[in-house]
């Protein structure tokens, strides 16, 4: 719960999250096979392993089923394959090898031997940030890549913020998280734009 939080208090924001047919069919076909032994369609074998780690850091398993558990690193592997265009896919894959150097060299070990608190301290170094500081990301992050000076800490900061949104993304948009944990009525009655938060206990998934 303590990852939970600090990672709710210091992620940087990711932007609004809008669904789209094709992103919905990956995850339906993530939540179809099962988690065990999955082979990776874009990542590598420590790409994959790094990403699982990250995804179990920003939405950990708690009272209620975490990123793991609904195939998340499958479902962003998905995407990396199948949705984002070449130029994506390659500062992604940049961000990553950067961002394993960076590991590396702070505990002197593989990324393969890594464990999940030594990732959680070499994320927070990225993400638990002034607001001023997060400001300043927000402004690296819309430039072109042409454009910028420090290449290496801005496609680290492009890898852990797509790894985030997408996680985020697959999470709420997920069958189990829309009808179990949000809100589900799927014949919703009159709309009511103005009612408070606190009479609906959650948000709605439809």
């Amino acid at each position: 719960m303590k990852r939970r939080e600090l990672l709710k208090k210091t992620a940087l924001a990711s932007g609004c999250i809008v669904a789209t047919p094709t992103l919905l069919e990956l995850l339906v076909s993530c939540q179809e096979q099962p988690t065990l032994s999955w082979k990776p369609l874009f990542l590598d074998k420590k790409q994959a392993f790094v990403v699982e780690n990250l995804v179990d850091l920003i939405l950990p398993a708690s009272s209620t089923v975490g990123a793991l558990e609904l195939q998340i690193p499958k479902f962003i592997d998905l995407v990396l394959n199948d949705v984002l265009p070449k130029n994506e896919q390659t500062i992604f894959i940049k961000g990553a090898q950067f961002f394993h150097h960076k590991f590396e060299a702070m505990f002197n070990k593989a990324v393969l031997e890594g464990s999940k608190d030594e990732f959680l301290t070499l994320l927070s170094k990225y993400f638990k940030l002034s607001a001023e500081d997060q400001k300043n990301v927000f402004k690296l992050l819309e430039k072109d890549e042409k454009s910028i000076e420090n290449i290496e800490l801005y496609v680290i900061y492009k890898y852990l913020t797509c790894i985030r949104y997408y996680t985020l993304f697959g999470y709420y948009t997920s069958k189990e998280v829309g009808t179990e944990i949000l809100n589900y009525n799927p014949v919703p009655g009159e709309y009511n734009g103005c009612v408070p938060v606190s009479e609906v206990g959650n948000s709605s998934s439809i």
